[in-house]
């Protein structure tokens, strides 16, 4: 990377970081059981039984309250995750990249409530990163990920492959096992695989102290199916990104179908459809790792014709609305704060266009 492209990149990341501490975090909902276990496995209590979801933030956020002693530990985690996400887009796609992460406004707003998206992200983002280099700790990532949430696990297609080396398999076998022991230890100690909240899955009122199991999420109705599109489609349900992303990469998807790393992506792209279409209500951020991999896989069509920017903009616009509406106004006052990373987003995509009539003109 370039002096340049190093200097703007430390810009964004600043920005970001400003634009995190400008929040007022307010813990809501599922943040208390996430804090609650990071707590209580900070003074030593590993506890599956008291608190519901899956808890792997957690375990990332206890060297954090051993530093701070703050009872939103599980927030300040995400907002580094948040943050170190940004060159790991960079790595990826360059600034296409950075700008599709920027235009998904549900992780870094919804986890100022405790929501674990941020989270991740960043493990989504680094199982790519590692799958499109090679990297032999690939596995290992995966793992990690997957016992923040388990749709992490669609990544697999992605680094799996017969000519793994020795080392690669070993830290794919590392990763299956830290989500193998995340899953027995949560069984011995709350007789489920794993308990949650479940939502819709249940009847009568809801008992945080007898939850559900996980299997009690799924269930065999062609409206769960129904909803996975909308779930990425209809902003008001607080998709991920821009619909005009999701079609332009898989217009991509379809013009490099046979190329293997499309047909890679392609399939994690149906593992996440089949996870996530069973499930009795699905919400959108079940979605974040195809929501991720459409707008990567647009990445190439962009630098091609990059006002077509204009029109992403524009749709990531509405986005951007549906999630202030229902979370971000609880945290950034006032509102324009909350659209600063759309801001830099469309600065950034100017510069994206102005340095491609610029190489254009010169060739």
């Amino acid at each position: 990377m370039d002096r340049k492209a190093t200097l703007i990149l430390c810009a964004v990341v600043a920005f970001m970081a400003f634009f995190l501490l400008l929040a007022q975090p307010v813990m809501m909902d599922d943040g208390f059981q996430y804090e609650g276990f990071t707590e209580s496995l900070a003074r030593g209590k590993l506890d599956f039984a008291s608190f519901y979801g899956f808890q792997g933030l957690s375990f990332f956020a206890v060297p954090i309250y051993w530093l701070t002693n703050s009872p939103i530990s599980i927030i300040i985690t995400s907002m580094i995750f948040c943050i170190l996400s940004i060159p790991l887009a960079y790595g990826i796609g360059k600034w296409p990249a950075v700008i599709l992460f920027l235009l998904t406004p549900y992780p870094y707003m919804t986890m100022m409530r405790g929501f674990q998206e941020a989270a991740l992200m960043f493990f989504v983002l680094l199982v790519i990163y590692a799958a499109k280099r090679k990297k032999p700790w690939a596995g290992l990532a995966w793992g990690a990920g997957a016992i923040v949430k388990p749709f992490a696990l669609v990544l697999a297609p992605l680094f799996l492959r017969r000519s793994m080396k020795k080392f690669e398999i070993w830290c794919l076998v590392l990763g299956a096992c830290v989500g193998i022991a995340y899953m027995v230890l949560n069984y011995a100690q709350t007789g489920h695989v794993v308990t949650l909240a479940a939502t819709g899955a249940y009847a009568g009122v809801f008992d945080p102290g007898n939850v559900p199991a996980l299997e009690k999420s799924f269930t065999l109705d062609w409206r769960t199916w129904a909803r996975v599109g909308a779930n990425l489609f209809v902003s008001s349900r607080k998709i991920m990104t821009a619909p005009a992303l999701i079609i332009i990469g898989a217009w991509s998807l379809w013009q490099t179908r046979r190329e293997t790393w499309s047909r890679r992506v392609i399939a994690a792209l149906l593992l996440n459809i089949l996870m996530v279409g069973p499930i009795t209500y699905a919400f959108p951020k079940y979605l974040l790792p195809m929501a991720v991999l459409f707008g990567l896989a647009a990445t190439p069509i962009l630098r091609k014709r990059p006002l077509l920017w204009v029109i992403v903009l524009f749709d990531s616009a509405w986005v951007f609305a549906a999630n202030y509406s229902y979370f971000g106004k609880a945290f950034w006052h006032p509102s324009v704060f909350a659209w600063m990373p759309f801001l830099l987003a469309s600065v950034l995509c100017v510069y994206e266009i102005a340095n491609h009539y610029s190489h254009a003109q010169r060739a």
